[in-house]
């Protein structure tokens, strides 16, 4: 029987197919791992893809708001009342009174009077127990009239 089988390389047939089997199972191995390594990555990147086109929408959504919210200020109303709050300004008839804060009156009876006769209405000065309102010291007068109302 040893003559029948003949041996070459020193293998025989069946060691050299399961080496071949074998081979291929790993070859197949390696490859299914970096595949699912792949498709790892292509699900993360989805995520995010939807996570970027919910933040877009949602930005989108906030730029119609601020949109309409711009178109609205163009109505005449609306750019009075801002003209009022941001820049003190009046409409028609109406006057701003100014405080301007004097160091030197001395009488109290001179509390709120006018500082200077010949100034516009539209500055006016006021004593307040010899300490002085004026138009261009907001923290000074808030300071004064904390000082006076308040902890009083």
């Amino acid at each position: 029987m040893d003559k029948d089988l003949k041996v070459i390389g020193g293998l025989s047939k069946k060691k050299k197919i399961n080496i071949f089997i074998t081979v291929f199972l790993i070859f197949i191995l390696i490859s299914i791992f970096s595949s699912i390594s792949q498709i790892s990555n292509i699900i993360k990147k989805r995520e995010k893809v939807v996570e970027l086109e919910e933040k877009l929408n949602w930005e989108r959504s906030n730029s119609i708001k601020l949109l309409a919210e711009e178109k609205s200020l163009y109505s005449e109303e609306a750019i009075e009342n801002e003209a009022r709050k941001q820049f003190n300004m009046t409409k028609g008839e109406e006057i701003n009174y100014f405080v301007e804060i004097i160091d030197d009156l001395s009488s109290e009876d001179d509390l709120y009077s006018k500082s200077d006769p010949e100034q516009d209405s539209d500055h006016q000065t006021f004593n307040f127990d010899n300490k002085i309102y004026k138009e261009s010291d907001l923290w000074e007068n808030l300071k004064i009239f904390y000082n006076h109302e308040i902890k009083e």
